[in-house]
């Protein structure tokens, strides 16, 4: 832990559910099934409340502010700008390219794209050019957030049991042992995935940074034969 960071007891670790809508009041982002289910957005999964820490950055910068020392049962309305969430709209990220730099099944404007390792979204398609869009789809776009504080945690089980659902890792089971300051998550049965262990990775940094645990044992299994 470094000497910057607040100690842990001071810090808020609030349980909340959120609806994120653009100006014209599309939804991008939730943590409501029902809403996600309601929304355009086929992609759009949720999987009920999460765990944020104000100041670490699980949202953007406006609405943890907002939030901190928040009391439950309250409801949080927070208009984020383009330069606290997307980003500007850049004008020199609109490119246009000769046309072999894309595959031709992705030549029809709206289609997004990869190319050099960066996502972009097809603009336009020309007489042997395509121009593509590198900014984010959301760049230049005024948030407008609506957060349900739920419940303040206390207490390290409790906290770390809470940040595994903010990490993806809803099914995971969290037990402390307070004598010996360890901790053990245990992941169900599952298929080998590389967006898992990225999910474990980020969560383990979180709990040993953010609660300061001596020690972290991972129990996972996969295949449906396994122990």
């Amino acid at each position: 832990m470094t000497d910057t960071m607040t100690p842990m007891a001071d810090r808020e670790y609030l349980r909340i559910d959120y609806v994120a809508r653009t100006g014209s009041g599309r939804i991008i982002d939730t943590t409501d099934p029902d809403v996600a289910a309601d929304s355009d957005l086929a992609e759009l999964e949720a999987s009920g409340p999460i765990v944020v820490v104000p100041g670490e950055g699980h949202l953007f910068a406006p609405v943890e502010a907002a939030i901190d020392d928040a009391d439950p049962g309250r409801t949080v309305a927070v208009t984020v700008d383009p330069e606290d969430a997307f980003g500007t709209v850049v004008p020199e990220e609109l490119v246009t390219l000769e046309a072999e730099a894309v595959a031709p099944e992705n030549r029809e404007p709206g289609t997004t794209v990869q190319l050099g390792g960066r996502r972009a979204v097809v603009e336009d398609v020309g007489d042997g050019t395509v121009t593509v869009d590198f900014n984010h789809p959301l760049a230049g776009v005024t948030l407008e957030y609506e957060i349900e504080i739920l419940e303040r945690l206390e207490g390290t089980e409790t906290r770390a049991a809470g940040l595994a659902t903010t990490h993806g890792l809803r099914e995971a089971a969290v037990d402390y042992d307070p004598e010996a300051d360890a901790l053990t998550l245990r992941l169900p049965d599952s298929s080998p995935s590389s967006d898992r262990d990225a999910r474990k990775r980020a969560y383990l940094e979180d709990v040993r940074r953010l609660l300061g645990i001596a020690s972290v044992t991972v129990i996972e299994a996969y295949g449906s034969d396994a122990d």
